[in-house]
């Protein structure tokens, strides 16, 4: 069976991965444009080649320049590290925790 057959509804012009892996995000930016050494951990929910999804403890700001690193399971390949803003944030529903859409700008 190919997609045509199917009813698929899929907007996005990439394939998101599922990750559900522990992740890094370390902000790029601080209030007068210095970049500072905070990192926060962070669940990686999914992936694609324009951006990530994860999930956070604490609210973090639309528009932050932002650093993931996603660690590598196999000695022989890198970590995936990247940089990117963020371009939406949500509250989960009866949650403490946050999804934050990252856009990708560039992979490190």
């Amino acid at each position: 069976m190919n997609l045509s057959n199917q009813f698929y509804t899929e907007k996005r012009g990439f394939i998101r991965m599922r990750m559900n892996t522990q992740a890094k995000l370390k902000d790029l930016t601080d209030n007068e444009g210095n970049h500072t050494l905070t990192s926060v951990p962070v669940k990686c929910i999914n992936l694609s080649s324009t951006g990530v999804l994860i999930e956070s403890t604490q609210p973090i700001a639309e528009s932050s320049s932002l650093e993931i690193t996603i660690p590598s399971e196999r000695e022989d390949f890198p970590d995936f590290i990247a940089e990117g803003t963020v371009i939406r944030v949500t509250q989960k529903p009866a949650s403490e925790l946050y999804e934050v859409a990252l856009r990708i700008e560039k992979i490190i």
